[in-house]
């Protein structure tokens, strides 16, 4: 009998260690992988159909799901925003930065953070599907967010985000780095291609070429709240923050498409994977990094290649 009883022990004592290391070792919330339906089982709209090397790091990113920056990072990755899109052009957007930013005050919420709760976004705007039409600024390939798992996926650039500063009109003030140049950053506002589902020929070299060749451009994509910045006072960045005149974005974008000659008003437009249809190589600046970027690996060099 005490032979079967030490027999019990051991047995249960060793599933124990086994269920102590399972949870030890258990992956964290964000290798529960990016959703590939939506949640009314409809698909997402990803801009391109191959999965990609990050798919296995989920909305959340990561961070914890429920802290302000986790509801932030969920709203960055959404791809299930539903209805046609709505034309949306910077006025509109500078109207909306100072109706948010007046609910913020009203909240108590601190400007330059992600907001502890975004309901208060919705009847602004976000989560709509929107279209806008002008010029890039620039294209800059970004560093590691938590958005995208920071450190825990692999350090190039198909794991990390391509800002794209948007304008109204084409680039008058080149190079960048000028006052001037600073000023008509500070006019536009900023749209993100995430890496999920991206298309290869979505690089910031190749939307740079587009820019350099003065193409108009049309970007549709989710209506976005960025709380973790603050945008520009007097044509001038505040602090570290990025060159911006609004905090909503276009992001994720859905579809960024090509004007080859004209403004393609009666049509013409050419997605940018058609336009640069096997050009997927990219030698770049170093990376960029932001103030969520508080998971990002080491600074690249200055030549990386897109996979």
């Amino acid at each position: 009998m005490m032979t079967l009883m030490r027999i019990h022990y051991i047995a249960c004592g060793s599933l124990a260690a086994l269920a102590l290391a399972a949870m030890a070792f258990a992956p964290p919330a964000a290798a529960q992988g990016f959703p590939q339906r939506c949640p009314d089982g409809s698909t997402p709209r990803f801009p391109g159909k191959a999965a990609t090397e990050i798919e296995s790091c989920g909305l959340d990113g990561d961070v914890k799901a429920a802290s302000p920056e986790g509801l932030q990072n969920e709203k960055k990755n959404n791809f299930c925003a539903q209805g046609n899109a709505t034309p949306i052009d910077i006025a509109k957007l500078t109207a909306l930065e100072k109706s948010a930013e007046s609910a913020e005050k009203a909240k108590n919420y601190k400007a330059g953070e992600p907001p502890p709760e975004r309901s208060f976004l919705t009847p602004l705007g976000e989560g709509n599907v929107v279209a806008f039409e002008g010029y890039v600024f620039e294209a800059r390939q970004e560093c590691g967010e938590t958005v995208n798992c920071g450190s825990d996926v692999p350090d190039v650039d198909a794991s990390h985000d391509v800002h794209l500063y948007m304008l109204g009109q084409p680039r008058k003030n080149k190079p960048s780095g000028t006052a001037a140049s600073h000023a008509e950053e500070c006019s536009g506002f900023v749209a993100e291609m995430i890496p999920h589902h991206r298309p290869a020929e979505w690089t910031a070299c190749n939307v740079n070429d587009v820019a350099n060749r003065g193409l108009r451009v049309r970007v549709t994509g989710q209506q976005f709240f960025d709380g973790s910045h603050v945008p520009c006072s007097n044509g001038n960045a505040v602090g570290s923050n990025p060159r911006r005149v609004s905090l909503w974005e276009i992001h994720p974008i859905y579809s960024f498409d090509v004007c080859p000659s004209g403004d393609c008003a009666s049509g013409g437009w050419v997605p940018l994977e058609a336009f640069d249809a096997g050009k997927t190589a990219c030698n770049h600046p170093a990376c960029e990094t932001t103030s969520d970027s508080s998971k990002a690996p080491a600074k690249k060099s200055s030549k990386t290649k897109s996979k």
